[in-house]
């Protein structure tokens, strides 16, 4: 595969906590193509986190989007959107959910685990990343 094909399906992103600590990732465009084009039509996305039992982080998002080719099994890393709550989620933990939602892409930084140091009402923000 070129690597400008792989430029068009993969979309590189920063996920930044407290705008101090960083972490890589990626949108895979194939997985949700109409939910990953309207988020990156609007990025940054950013908010307060909130925490799901553990399982994951997530922002609330002001974008309304509907179900496509929704999972409800996600492993540590992937990023998804739940289109029944508008909000956007980063797993802690391998997880399987009664909720289905879009898969987006997953956190690509070896790094994941400072995620777990947050706090409810820390920052986060995810926007496009040179790289």
């Amino acid at each position: 595969m070129s690597s400008e094909s792989q430029s068009v399906s993969r979309i590189p992103i920063k996920i930044e906590l407290n705008r101090a600590r960083e972490l890589q990732g990626e949108f895979r465009r194939h997985l949700s193509p109409l939910t990953v084009k309207k988020l990156i039509n609007v990025f940054p996305l950013v908010g307060r986190i909130n925490s799901y039992d553990g399982k994951f982080i997530y922002i609330q998002l002001d974008v309304e989007l509907g179900s496509e080719k929704p999972v409800n099994s996600f492993k540590k890393g992937e990023i998804a959107f739940s289109p029944l709550g508008n909000f956007l989620c980063i797993f802690l933990c391998d997880a399987t959910l009664d909720q289905k939602m879009n898969l987006l892409g997953r956190v690509t930084s070896d790094n994941i685990d400072i995620l777990q140091s947050f706090k409810v009402g820390d920052h986060l923000s995810i926007d496009t990343s040179p790289n």
